[in-house]
């Protein structure tokens, strides 16, 4: 017996998914669990397990093509023979259509011809209403695009226009469409539609660059997966949002002396970071706009009322940014341990999505490789409204009541949404988080 196979949902609202590599070949025998194959999403790389016992009987979808969810990926034969099930069913056919040559022939000749005309009717009835079904149903618009080379975040975005994938020429390389493809097919409905809803950011008609490059000494490769995510979530951050980035410095003699302490006492290993994560929650209780979003759809400000606060990670892939929710619930040694936990799944790729999603703010540990930088600018986690840096702590003289003397410091930075944060509003946030790392005491007795 055959089992179609149908690719599961993913979660987190993906649709699709690329087949990163298949670890089964047509004519393998599995089991139940083994794994098939590994998908990639705009965000992680998952197993796929099989969901029966029986051989590989046909791949639908190769390496390195896109599925949506619920398309058949992969078919088995699962030895499993259903021949009892068909003979009853036969049997129990032949049985009701001799039953109905009994019964129509102990009929009168009237009512079999009533009979008819009541059934053609019927049938007109059933014809009328398919038909006015398939034309409701062409009203739609058509995204037959399995097929169609796009990543998988450029397939959402398609459907999200309405547009059939399978009607666009590809300019990417290989005929790959992509975004400013699709923007240039809806055209200017398009633009009608964004005057009819007015959005507040409407498409930039941007042209594509095209790079020429001495072929012998350059090489191409698909901006996709998490590195093309990466490149459309920056890029729409700091299209979409007024950002502005300020900068701020603070004393962390007490923050070494805590971070010490703390990493003494506790089998957990204790950096900054855990202990900053847990600064900026009193914070932004306090300033509940740095905590907020933008949903420009409806023009609305979403104020959010649970902190759920991620931290940038490096990966071979790209940046990711894990999510610890519920931060203010948990104590430094936790934050601590979830942190290690999920930077190492971000770093291996075996992440649930869940966790790389649902941040309301973010802190990106900017001291963690080389030795001589001296600031920089972090790009809004959109549609988050803010984002704090953290640069290497250094000694630095200092005057302090008209002597000179040398101090500790840690520069901080705070990228936030104009739209929605005033600077004042930002810099007193910040001051409110610098109060706490100057002063154990004060941080303890908020959190």
């Amino acid at each position: 017996m055959s089992y179609e196979f149908e690719l599961p949902d993913p979660g987190e609202g993906l649709t699709e998914a690329e087949i990163e590599e298949w670890h089964v070949e047509e004519g393998d025998e599995v089991e139940e669990d083994d794994v098939l194959a590994e998908v990639e999403t705009d965000k992680a790389v998952t197993d796929v397990p099989s969901p029966v016992d029986g051989t590989v009987d046909e791949i639908t979808v190769e390496a390195g093509e896109t599925a949506d969810v619920g398309e058949v990926i992969v078919v088995f034969d699962t030895g499993e023979e259903d021949e009892e099930e068909t003979t009853e069913g036969e049997d129990e056919s032949a049985g009701e259509a001799e039953a109905e040559e009994e019964t129509e022939e102990s009929e009168s000749e009237d009512g079999e011809e009533a009979e008819t005309e009541e059934e053609g009717e019927a049938e007109e009835a059933v014809t009328e209403t398919e038909t006015d079904e398939g034309e409701a149903s062409g009203e739609e618009p058509e995204t037959g695009d399995e097929r169609v080379f796009a990543a998988p975040s450029t397939r959402r975005y398609a459907r999200e226009e309405g547009v059939d994938l399978s009607e666009i020429d590809g300019s990417g390389p290989d005929g790959r469409v992509l975004r400013e493809d699709i923007d240039e097919h809806a055209g200017g409905a398009e633009g009608a539609e964004t005057a009819e809803t007015g959005n507040l950011h409407p498409s930039v008609d941007i042209e594509p660059t095209t790079v020429d490059e001495d072929e012998s000494r350059a090489e191409r490769r698909d901006l996709s997966g998490l590195r093309g995510q990466i490149a459309e979530n920056l890029s729409r951050s700091t299209t979409v949002t007024a950002q502005l980035t300020s900068e701020f410095e603070a004393d962390a003699t007490e923050l070494v002396a805590l971070k010490d302490r703390l990493d003494d006492k506790h089998d957990q290993h204790i950096t900054y970071t855990p202990i900053l994560l847990k600064a900026v929650v009193p914070a932004l209780k306090e300033f509940p706009l740095v905590n907020a979003s933008i949903d420009d759809s409806t023009k609305e400000i979403v104020e959010k009322h649970y902190y759920n606060v991620g931290f940038a990670t490096h990966t071979e892939n790209g940046l990711m940014v894990p999510v610890i929710d519920d931060i203010d619930g948990k104590s430094i040694v936790e934050v601590a341990t979830e942190i290690e936990d999920l930077a190492e799944q971000a770093r291996d790729r075996s992440i649930d999505l869940a966790d790389l999603s649902g941040g309301t703010f973010s802190v990106t540990n900017l001291a963690l490789d080389g030795d001589h930088r001296t600031g920089g600018t972090p790009v809004i986690n959109h549609p988050e409204a803010a984002i704090m840096g953290i640069e290497p702590i250094r000694e630095k003289p200092i005057a302090v009541d008209g002597e000179v003397e040398v101090q500790p410091r840690l520069s901080l930075s705070l990228s936030f949404d104009h739209r929605l944060i005033d600077g004042v509003t930002a810099n007193r946030f910040m001051e409110h988080v610098i109060e706490g790392i100057e002063d154990p005491d004060v941080l303890l007795s908020r959190l």
